[in-house]
């Protein structure tokens, strides 16, 4: 496996690795987050070529994000029986842990060249309070890639406190190469038969889980995602899109649980958390610039593995509390295949 690395602009480094099939995966300490995924010349996600451009464009692609990804109602948190104001940065809710919360911030990093993978072990440790939370939080995020160009990410972190913690990772995904051609081209199969649908544009849930089978938003068998995101369902309209969780049917970090296509380059997504939010980019006419290109409406979609938002309203999606002294740990892996 081939290791470099680079200065990336703020203080950030940006560390590539390529395989032995000539792929290529970059990730920064900035946000510990993913930068590029590369196969013959093309990008098959959504980001920029400076860290300075995540700061001034938007924060979020390819970033860690928490403590709790996706939005808080009200950012008010119950834990131990004691409620917690939380930052509210998507007024009046709390958006992926609120206003320059961990995806912002530089992470400790390190490299393990362990031969046919290679481990980029970030870790940050978030103080007791910010942004509302209580607990000193140690988090560790090692994404690693290997020459089966598996990517996995593995989630650690334990906290002095009883807290909350829910981080996901928020890649978005263009297998076109190009954010100006939305991924309304690609063939998606998800194995979900229900999801969480939201009460309004505040996209906050709204209370009730929903079975999905014979929709337009049934993807247990592959179905092209311009069928899903022109549907004229409710839900599709109340956004322009997805931009909901889906919750699995099976939680088993052996299983294939999302599969997204097109022509002959394959993303399949594996996780131990027990749903996944799907968004695709509904941005309209306000995407910004990738590659000096600009961002089509649906110009990407996520696959962000986690405890559904919403948990607070409704128990049945878990429980994001994590115990003082508990160890947290959750996994994804997203798989590229070539023909």
């Amino acid at each position: 496996m081939e290791i470099t690395t680079k200065d990336f602009g703020l203080g950030s480094t940006l560390i590539s690795l390529t395989n032995k099939n000539d792929v290529t995966i970059s990730f920064t300490n900035l946000g510990a987050r993913i930068v590029d995924w590369q196969k013959d010349g093309k990008h098959l996600i959504l980001g920029f070529d400076s860290a300075q451009e995540y700061l001034e464009k938007d924060a979020y692609p390819g970033a860690t994000v928490g403590r709790t990804a996706g939005r808080i109602k009200d950012g008010l948190v119950e834990i131990s029986g004691k409620t917690y104001q939380l930052n509210q940065n998507d007024a009046p809710q709390t958006l992926h842990g609120g206003a320059d919360s961990m995806h912002t911030k530089l992470w400790n990093y390190q490299v393990v060249d362990l031969g046919a993978k290679v481990e980029v072990k970030f870790s940050l440790t978030s103080n007791d309070g910010e942004n509302g939370y209580p607990g000193q939080l140690a988090m560790t995020v090692t994404h690693s890639f290997d020459d089966e160009n598996n990517w996995r990410i593995d989630y650690q972190a334990v906290s002095d406190k009883n807290t909350v913690f829910n981080p996901t990772g928020h890649v978005y995904f263009n297998l076109n190469g190009d954010a100006s051609i939305p991924v309304e081209n690609h063939t998606l199969q998800l194995a979900a038969s229900r999801f969480v649908p939201l009460k309004d544009t505040t996209e906050i849930v709204r209370g009730d889980i929903v079975d999905l089978r014979e929709t337009d938003l049934d993807f247990r068998q592959p179905k092209e995602l311009s069928i899903a995101v022109n549907s004229e369902m409710e839900q599709v309209a109340l956004v322009g899109g997805i931009d909901h969780p889906f919750l699995l049917d099976e939680v088993d970090l052996d299983k294939e649980q999302a599969r997204l296509s097109l022509d002959d380059v394959t993303v399949s997504v594996k996780t131990d958390q027990p749903s996944i939010v799907i968004f695709t980019a509904n941005f309209g006419d306000l995407g910004t610039i990738y590659h000096g290109k600009a961002e089509a409406h649906h110009g990407g979609i996520t696959f962000e593995c986690q405890v559904a938002p919403g948990s607070q309203q409704i128990p049945e999606l878990g429980d994001i509390t994590l115990k003082a002294g508990e160890k947290y740990q959750a996994t994804t892996i997203y798989s590229l295949h070539t023909k």
